[in-house]
């Protein structure tokens, strides 16, 4: 089709498909919008809800995409603005952790390409107020004093920043970005800027980039929860209102350029492994929130869904050369749409023709009837539950969607007028309509096609003349090639569900042999005649099921099998069924095995955890399957021809840290040194694992009859064998020092752990974890505040059950160079933590650690795993009656004295990697 036919019958949906009744979107009544004098624009919502707290985001329209050239300046400038500060001259850093608050929890930012967000996350009763925390936001807007020694700190953060986020997976993103956006900005200016532009910045960029673009006028402020409109639109102009008034600037490269031809490219990483060709049509769309824009946004959701069926349906006629046929609809900026055609597979040539191909037989054959009806039924359905969705909305899902109508230009509109506004355009929508709608989208003349390597492999990118004449020479032809037959696969030919063999059955002899019922709180116990053991808290669950955790004594850290063998050997277990049925037939029988659940299998290196959430009507079935998997499970000879090429993985890995921690590598034991990977030494391992005794911890309504007889004649009758033995591994004494290559490009890694002995009990561990914070807070400001030597850094706290030791573990990655440096610096303030302890607000921490536990204590999972540790240490439930009080009990001398014990550095363990040199 010619060109210039293409644009016109693209353009011409808009001539013949609008319909004029429903009328342009209007924000929702509720919500307080307003604008200052200087142009900030603000938009408010109370929830009216006494319990909620507020969230303040501050959104600047300014990205990436707004910068001169590539250079990061706007994300720079987002780090800027939480160093010196006009109102908190020492940084917005300090004045956050003096207020108790932590970055990334209460205050946190976000670069885009197109926009800045602040964000700042409050809670009941919390360190400030609306009116303080307005005036936080109006300091990072307006207030930054961008000076230079801040930045020649700062530049070493950032690029700390984008040492860690160099990933294949990002380096491929944004080749296809630049392939899917070409022409505009967005193509080279990734949101993090580069290594050159980084460190070719000046302060007075950062500052020029500020003053242009952080203007009163080029700004949006939402704030969502319990507020009083009247008050804080007062402080919204008392604090936001004194800012400059400037013209907001001009951005008419954020719209992405549409072109009239087709353009050809090639994305290829050397760490790659995918083989892809997408063929996208890009399209220009109206104002989301006009009558236009609705109507066409509607026709989008619908033909998005049929699209998709359509070309997955015909997925399977070409499976003999292509491994997958996708689509998928993006909405890359604000006005335009992209469609995307994937197929998946070696040969790219070939993957093209069948996608040109595919397009051209959905052009012509459309969507059928059936598929349209069910798409619009749905629609409806999905319309009218909206009203009721919408109305149990949170003030932060509020703050979500305001935000998010903002940036795509639209509005955030009444749910019930949005809702009967739906209703009639959806009325309005014909199966012939939509049709015309989605040709008319398939001849838009902007397309792009591309190849993705896997790296390695070598080509040439595909040329746009070519593939223009073979989309033209598949448009002419009269009649398309009829679809390639389906394939008849052997999965095909077991798609019936099979039935359970009538003489395959699991023994219920067992019995309860002893049993007890205790109160404060009321838990009920029943050992069973196998040696197993029922633990059941009676207690009420949010969505009225049980939640079952049953637990072994011995996990992957055995003498017997080893780690490596016996996690394989489990994974191979739960993977292969029933040895009475071939793989397929069970595949098919359990993916229809929905309605009660799926048991989980959690190899852990203490022990084996298999859990499950059920309604209590479904448990005694639910039960009976975790018999059946026990007695009939197999691994199978054809899952063990993967194992070799895991182990030949492990064998292969950098195991350096565990030989420097345990003085052997990880998966060393019994594993390591047996020759065999047969199918029945892994299901010997598998088994030896399930047949040892269990504790079923429950958390749930009381037990009925049918459950009780469940456990004591299904599960009491599971017979239990030999016990392992528990193998731990134990970072050795002393101090402990190595280097090892191995870290990745242009970066050093960092590990450190130590251990104190100490015993341990629920209560202990609850005092140690609350110094989790407190060490993370220091280590921060100590290798990223201080010495600019890291961008985040992870560090654990425990208290063991199984060794009696605190065991402390950091990594950070940086600079190679400064390594060395960073690691001391680390290990010094591990040393001084006592005295970070004596800094600490105790009283913020209690609060924290209240404000956690109240969403925490909501979770039934929480309350098993406590159950748990209760009985572990003590054989009771009591620790669920104290737990209650721990917080209120931690005192500034608990914190500083349990800091003395924790933080000894006379067993401790530093690996430093440095990058992999070339052979």
């Amino acid at each position: 089709m010619p060109v210039m036919t293409r644009l016109f019958a693209f353009l011409l949906f808009v001539a013949i498909a609008l319909p004029v009744t429903a009328g342009e979107a209007q924000w929702d009544p509720r919500l307080t919008r307003g604008t200052l004098d200087n142009g900030l624009n603000y938009i408010l919502h109370d929830s009216g809800k006494p319990e909620d707290p507020f969230n303040i985001r501050l959104v600047v329209h300014a990205g990436s995409v707004d910068e001169d050239r590539p250079s990061g300046a706007a994300h720079m400038l987002e780090h800027m603005v939480f160093q010196s500060n006009r109102a908190h001259p020492q940084s917005i850093h300090r004045y956050i952790q003096e207020i108790g608050w932590r970055q990334g929890v209460q205050v946190n930012a976000v670069t885009r390409e197109t926009e800045t967000q602040y964000m700042i996350r409050t809670r009941p009763d919390d360190a400030l107020d609306l009116s303080q925390s307005l005036a936080l936001a109006a300091d990072l807007a307006f207030g930054a004093e961008l000076r230079a020694e801040d930045w020649a700190k700062e530049r070493f953060v950032i690029l700390e920043e984008l040492r860690q986020g160099d990933s294949a997976a990002d380096r491929i993103s944004r080749q296809k970005k630049a392939v899917l956006r070409v022409g505009s900005r967005y193509v080279d200016r990734p949101t993090i800027g580069t290594r050159e532009g980084i460190e070719a910045a000046s302060i007075e960029d950062i500052r020029a980039f500020y003053e242009q673009f952080y203007t009163a006028s080029n700004m949006t402020l939402i704030v969502s929860g319990r507020i009083d409109r009247v008050s804080a639109e007062a402080a919204i102009r008392r604090l936001f209102g004194n800012a400059p008034k400037k013209p907001k600037p001009a951005r008419p490269y954020v719209e992405l350029p549409l072109k009239e031809s087709l353009t050809a490219g090639l994305v290829q990483d050397p760490a790659g492994s995918s083989s892809q060709t997408t063929y996208a049509f890009r399209m220009a769309m109206p104002e989301r929130s006009s009558e236009e824009g609705q109507f066409a946004y509607l026709q989008k959701y619908l033909l998005t869904r049929l699209i998709r069926d359509a070309i997955q349906a015909q997925s399977p006629h070409y499976a003999d050369t292509v491994k997958s046929l996708g689509f998928v609809a993006q909405e890359t900026t604000e006005r335009r749409l992209i469609l995307a055609f994937n197929a998946s597979g070696q040969d790219h040539d070939v993957a093209l023709s069948i996608l040109l191909e595919a397009v051209e037989r959905l052009r012509r054959e459309g969507i059928s009837q059936k598929a349209f009806d069910a798409a619009m039924a749905s629609a409806r359905r999905v319309n009218e539950a909206n009203i009721e969705a919408a109305s149990q909305r949170t003030y932060a899902e509020w703050e979500d969607r305001i935000t998010s109508a903002v940036l795509m230009g639209s509005v955030l509109d009444d749910p019930a007028r949005r809702a009967e506004r739906t209703k009639e355009l959806l009325a309005s929508i014909t199966f012939e309509g939509l049709q015309a709608r989605m040709r008319e989208m398939l001849a838009a003349p902007d397309q792009v096609v591309f190849y993705q390597l896997p790296g390695g492999k070598t080509r040439s990118a595909p040329m746009a003349a070519e593939i223009e004449a073979m989309r033209d020479e598949l448009s002419a032809r009269a009649v398309l090639a009829q679809l390639p037959a389906l394939k008849t696969s052997a999965k095909d030919e077991t798609a019936t569900v099979p039935q359970w063999p009538a003489d395959v059955q699991v023994a219920r002899t067992g019995t309860i042999v002893s049993q007890e019922h205790r109160t404060s709180p009321e838990v009920r116990e029943w050992t069973l005649s196998n040696g197993d053991r029922v633990v059941w808290l009676v207690r009420d669950t949010p969505d009225a099921k049980t939640y079952l955790s049953g637990q072994s004594a011995v996990g992957f850290m055995n003498a017997e099998y080893g780690s490596a063998t016996s996690q394989i050997a489990l994974q191979l277990w739960t993977q292969s069924g029933y040895r009475f049925w071939t793989q397929d037939q069970y595949d098919v029988w359990n993916s229809a095995q929905s309605n009660g659940g799926h048991w989980s299998y959690a190899l852990k290196a203490g022990m084996l955890d298999v859990a499950i959430a059920a309604k209590p009507a479904n448990l005694p079935e639910m039960l009976e399957r975790y018999a059946r998997d026990v007695a009939f499970g197999t691994v199978r000879e054809e899952a063990v021809n993967a194992v070799e090429e895991d182990r030949v993985s492990l064998d292969g890995r950098d195991d350096s840290y565990s030989r420097l921690l345990y003085g052997k590598d990880e998966v060393e034991g019994a594993a390591s040194s047996t020759p065999s990977v047969s199918a029945e030494h892994f299901e010997a391992a598998a088994r030896a694992l399930l047949s040892q005794r269990v504790t079923w911890f429950a958390v749930g309504p009381a037990p009925d009859a049918a459950i009780r007889d469940a456990f004591a004649g299904v599960i009491g009758a599971v017979p239990r064998g030999v016990a392992l033995t528990p193998e731990p591994l134990l970072q050795a004494e002393g101090v402990r020092i190595a280097e090892s290559e191995g870290a990745g490009k242009d970066r050093a890694r960092v590990q450190l752990s130590f251990f104190t002995p100490m015993n341990w009990t629920p209560e202990a561990s609850f005092l140690v974890s609350a110094l989790t914070p407190v060490a993370q807070q220091a280590l921060k400001n100590e290798l990223r505040y201080r010495l600019a030597g890291i961008y985040t850094l992870q560090f654990e706290l425990e208290l063991d059950t199984d060794s009696n030791r605190a065991i402390g573990s950091l990594s950070f990655y940086c600079a190679p160079e400064r390594a060395k440096e960073l690691a001391e610096a680390a290990l010094a303030v591990l040393r001084n933590m006592p005295e970070y302890a004596r800094q600490t607000d105790t009283a913020r921490i209690r609060s924290d650690i209240e404000f956690a536990e109240s969403g925490r204590l909501s979770d039934p999972n929480t309350w098993l795993r406590r159950l748990a540790l209760s009985y572990k240490r003590y054989g009771d439930a009591g620790y669920l009656t104290r737990m209650g009080g721990l917080a209120d009990s931690l005192t500034d001398q608990m914190l500083q004295e349990n800091a003395a014990a924790v933080f000894r550095t006379d067993n401790v363990a530093i690996l430093t990697q440095a990058p992999r040199q070339p052979l």
